[in-house]
């Protein structure tokens, strides 16, 4: 049997086998890394918006040779690749639409034949609404996967990789004053990200500490005016 290896973790790498290791995710990444030991077959993993849930998932996929299902798919065609997978199945955006019978089923199977199912969503499974008592039973019984907000070490790779897949180029001294100035959450580098005007992103130079400066009080106003 070929035997868990670790993650890669590296510091600004989009692929899905090298991520940043910090306090908000430390504990997430053990208990995937741990995968053939989850209790009933399944884990939860939950965190808030840009927390970095699919790309930890993606990661996990790759490492369990795992395919992704849709929420909505129907039973049996989730039942045909879960057996196909040897087991080993992804759902993202789990605590959207749905369609129930498709989990309970999935999750029967991971159960009974030793699976390895990750759903994903921004909430816990035991608060989302569910019509069939039995699954909403088997939600609040599985085991979850954290991801917090991020602490200074992961806000400085977060600013960095958003500015990246946004063509802006971030300088040092710029990501140190930010990081040590902007609320400690993702939704917080997503708004000064978009507080940027189209002209700052423009040239090849980096975004300097005055124009991040700029940016972040532009993204201030913004919050205390309600449009945050």
């Amino acid at each position: 049997m070929d035997q868990p290896r670790l993650f890669e973790f590296r510091m600004g790498d989009r692929s899905p086998d090298k991520l940043v290791v910090a306090e908000a995710n430390r504990d997430a990444a053990k208990l995937l890394t741990d995968w053939r030991s989850w209790p009933g077959g399944a884990l939860a993993l939950v965190g808030p918006s840009g927390a970095g849930k699919t790309h930890l998932a993606l990661a996990w996929a790759v490492e369990a040779k795992a395919r992704q299902v849709s929420a909505r798919a129907a039973a049996e065609d989730a039942a045909a690749i879960f057996r196909e997978a040897a087991g080993r199945l992804l759902i993202d955006d789990a605590d959207s639409e749905r369609d129930e019978a498709m989990f309970w089923r999935v999750l029967d199977l991971a159960r009974t034949q030793h699976g390895a199912v990750l759903i994903v969503g921004a909430s816990v499974p035991s608060t989302w609404p569910v019509a069939i008592p039995d699954l909403r039973s088997r939600l609040a019984s599985l085991p979850v996967a954290k991801l917090g907000e991020p602490d200074e070490a992961l806000m400085d790779v977060v600013l960095r990789r958003i500015c990246r897949e946004k063509f802006i180029q971030l300088s040092d001294d710029a990501a140190k004053y930010l990081v040590r100035r902007l609320p400690r959450t993702f939704a917080a580098a997503q708004a000064w990200v978009s507080a940027l005007d189209e002209e700052l992103v423009r040239g090849a130079k980096p975004v300097t500490t005055v124009i991040a400066k700029r940016a972040l009080e532009r993204m201030q106003a913004r919050w205390v005016g309600g449009d945050g």
